[in-house]
């Protein structure tokens, strides 16, 4: 209900970021990037966003306690972010009327 949603979530998902619980939840507030990458081992994508379970499971891997762990690379976030164009919005033209073509000769 309340919270960001940077990421694409299946259809009438709202799964929302709510950065006010990362740090009691241990970072899985980040709840909108879990449901747009469930596989992801890090929800606190962003390098502003706390995820203490990140952290949890990068130690797990070091020592060979955790294999095989999705990290997030950027291509992989830039895939799944929500991306604001003008393809998806066109903006109205600057005085708010339509623009007349031009005349064709």
């Amino acid at each position: 209900m309340f919270g960001s949603r940077p990421f694409t979530t299946r259809l009438h998902d709202r799964a929302t970021n709510l950065w006010p619980l990362a740090l009691l939840s241990f970072g899985e507030s980040w709840h909108n990037m879990h449901h747009s990458d469930p596989a992801c081992a890090r929800h606190g994508a962003d390098p502003h966003q706390i995820d203490i379970s990140a952290a949890v499971i990068r130690i797990f891997e070091r020592l060979g306690w955790a294999t095989g762990v999705h990290w997030p690379t950027r291509a992989r976030l830039d895939r799944r972010r929500i991306k604001f164009t003008d393809e998806i919005a066109p903006a109205p033209p600057p005085s708010g009327r339509r623009q007349a073509r031009p005349a064709e000769h």
